[in-house]
C-alpha cells in the first residue's frame, strides 16, 4: 500500500506516533469516564466540611450570635435559617448522594445519630423564574422569613446551578438548622483544551524520536551504501565498523564477505594464469611435432586447431584477469570516451555514426568501459557492415546503445550469447566471431559499474545493444 512508509524510519516513527495516540486517546476515555465521579466525589467532600462547620458554629453560638450567623457570616452560596421543623420530610428516600452527604456529615460532627440529619436531593423542585421557592412547596417553609425569601430567589435564579440539596440537622438546643446548598455539577473539559497538550506531546515525542531514529539508521544507510559500492568496485575501501553492538556485527560480516570475495577473484585469475602456463608447454611440443607430419593437409589443420587452443587461453587469461576487477574508478568525460573511439574507427574506413551528449561526467574505469564499446562496436560492424551509437542519460542512469541492420539474433539467443565461449552458429562467422568472449566481457564491464547489459532486436530489422549504467 502507498500509505505505508517505506523506509524502516517511516515505519519505526509510524508505530511509535501511532502507540502514543493510541494510549492517549485510551486515557482519555477513560479520563473522561471517571472524571465526573472523581469531581463529584470532591465537590461533595467540600459541601460536608463547610455544613459541618457551620453547624458547629452555630451549636456554640448564643441566639444573638446565632442570628448573626445565619445573615452574614454564611458559607458562599448557602442559604440557612433555623425552625422548629425540618424542611425537609422524615419520609425521604436517602440513597446515592444523599446517603453520601448524610453519612458524611454525621461522620464530620463526631458521629451523632442519623436521625438528627435529613438530606433531600432537590434537583426534582427546580426555582420558578419569579423569584422565591416556585413551586417548591417544603414542609415548615413559613419559618423561613419572608423579607429573605425574594433576596434568595434572586441569588438562586442569578447562578447557573444545575443541583441542588436540602439539608436539615437537629442542633442541640432541639431546633433545627435548615440549609439550602446549590451546587453545580462538573462538567469535563473541552475537547480542544484537553486534545491540545496531548497533540502538542505527541509531536514532541515524534520529533525526538525521529532524531534518535535517524541516528540510529545512519549505519544501516552506510551498509547500503557500501553493498552498492561493492557491487561496482571489490576493491572499495571496508565499512567503519563502529555504532552498537549489532551494526558492527553486520559491518564486520560485511567486510570479512568483501575479504573472502576479493580472495576469490584473485585465486581464480591465479588459477587460471597457472592453467595457461602449464597448457603452453604441452601446446609448444605439440606444434614441434606437428611440423613433422609429412601429410600437408594434416599438418595444416593441426597446426589450426593449435593456433584456436592458444587464442583462446590468451582470450581467457584476458577474461579472467579482467582489467576491470583492478582498475581504479575516476570521473571521466563518457561521451568524450566514446564519441573518441567512434572516431578512431571511422578513420580505419569503418561506417560507425555518433549522436548523444557532447559532455557526460561519469565515474568508472575507462579503460574497461572503452573495451565493452568496442566489442559492441566491433560485432556490429563485423555482422552488419556499419551502425549508430547513441549515448543518453537522465538524473538516474546512462544508457549507451549501438545499433545495426544486421540479422539480428534468434529471441531465444539473446542471453545465451553473453555466456563466455557461445557462439551462435551460422548467424555469425566463426572465423571472425573470436572465442565467444566479446559480450561476456561486456556485461562483465557493466556488472561491475553496477549495471547490465542487453540485446533487443529491433521490429525493423537489426540488432540494438545496451550498456545501461547507474550514475
Amino acid at each position: 500500500m502507498r500509505l505505508i512508509p517505506q523506509t524502516m524510519l517511516g515505519r519505526t516513527l509510524v508505530i511509535l506516533v501511532g502507540g502514543i495516540l493510541l494510549v492517549q486517546a485510551l486515557g482519555g476515555i477513560f479520563y473522561y469516564r471517571d472524571w465526573k465521579n472523581f469531581r463529584e466525589s470532591a465537590e461533595h467532600s467540600r459541601l460536608i466540611e463547610r455544613m459541618a462547620t457551620y453547624v458547629q458554629w452555630m451549636n456554640a453560638a448564643s441566639p444573638l450570635q446565632r442570628e448573626f450567623l445565619l445573615r452574614t457570616n454564611r458559607p458562599r452560596g448557602m442559604r440557612a435559617w433555623q425552625s422548629t421543623q425540618s424542611a425537609v420530610d422524615e419520609e425521604a428516600h436517602w440513597f446515592g448522594v444523599e446517603a453520601f452527604i448524610r453519612s458524611g456529615l454525621s461522620e464530620e460532627l463526631g458521629g451523632i445519630d442519623l436521625k438528627r440529619i435529613r438530606v433531600d436531593d432537590d434537583e426534582r423542585r427546580p426555582f420558578g423564574p419569579g423569584g422565591g421557592f416556585g413551586q417548591h412547596r417544603m414542609r415548615g417553609g413559613n419559618d423561613v422569613p419572608d423579607d429573605q425569601r425574594p433576596h434568595w430567589g434572586r441569588m438562586m435564579n442569578g447562578h447557573n446551578y444545575n443541583a441542588r440539596l436540602m439539608v436539615a440537622v437537629l442542633l442541640d438546643d432541639g431546633t433545627w438548622l435548615n440549609m439550602r446548598i446549590p451546587f453545580e455539577r462538573p462538567t469535563p473539559p473541552g475537547f480542544i483544551p484537553f486534545a491540545m497538550p496531548l497533540l502538542f506531546l505527541s509531536l514532541l515525542v515524534a520529533l525526538v524520536a525521529f532524531i534518535i531514529m535517524r541516528r540510529a539508521n545512519k549505519p544501516l544507510a552506510r551498509m547500503a551504501q557500501a553493498a552498492e559500492t561493492l557491487g561496482r568496485d571489490v576493491n572499495a575501501p571496508p565499512m567503519k565498523e563502529d555504532g552498537p553492538r549489532e551494526v558492527r556485527d553486520a559491518a564486520r560480516a560485511f567486510n570479512e564477505m568483501q575479504t573472502r570475495l576479493r580472495r576469490f577473484i584473485q585465486d581464480r585469475t591465479h588459477m587460471l594464469a597457472a592453467i595457461s602456463h602449464d597448457l603452453r608447454t604441452p601446446i609448444t611440443r605439440m606444434r614441434l611435432r606437428a611440423e613433422f607430419v609429412e601429410d600437408d593437409q594434416q599438418r595444416e589443420k593441426m597446426l589450426s586447431d593449435l593456433d584456436e587452443m592458444e587464442s583462446m587461453i590468451k582470450a581467457t587469461m584476458s577474461f579472467a584477469r579482467d582489467d576491470i576487477a583492478n582498475e581504479a574508478v575516476s570521473t571521466i568525460d563518457l561521451a568524450a570516451l566514446v564519441e573518441s573511439l567512434c572516431e578512431d574507427m571511422r578513420e580505419t574506413d569503418c561506417d560507425v555514426a555518433y549522436s548523444g551528449m557532447d559532455e557526460l561526467p561519469f565515474k568508472g574505469r575507462p579503460v574497461g568501459l572503452k573495451r565493452a564499446v568496442a566489442n559492441l562496436v566491433g560485432n556490429a560492424l563485423k555482422y552488419a557492415g556499419a551502425c549508430d551509437v547513441v549515448l543518453e542519460a537522465d538524473q538516474r542512469q546512462v544508457t549507451l546503445t549501438v545499433k545495426d541492420k544486421g540479422p539480428g539474433i534468434p529471441e531465444s539467443e539473446l542471453e545465451e550469447v553473453f555466456r563466455p565461449f557461445r557462439r551462435l552458429e551460422g548467424s555469425r562467422n566463426k572465423e571472425t566471431g573470436g572465442v565467444g568472449l566479446g559480450l561476456a566481457v561486456v556485461r562483465s564491464v557493466a556488472h561491475a559499474h553496477g549495471g547490465t547489459a542487453l540485446l533487443i532486436n529491433c521490429p525493423e530489422g537489426g540488432l540494438e545493444a545496451k550498456i545501461i549504467l547507474p550514475r
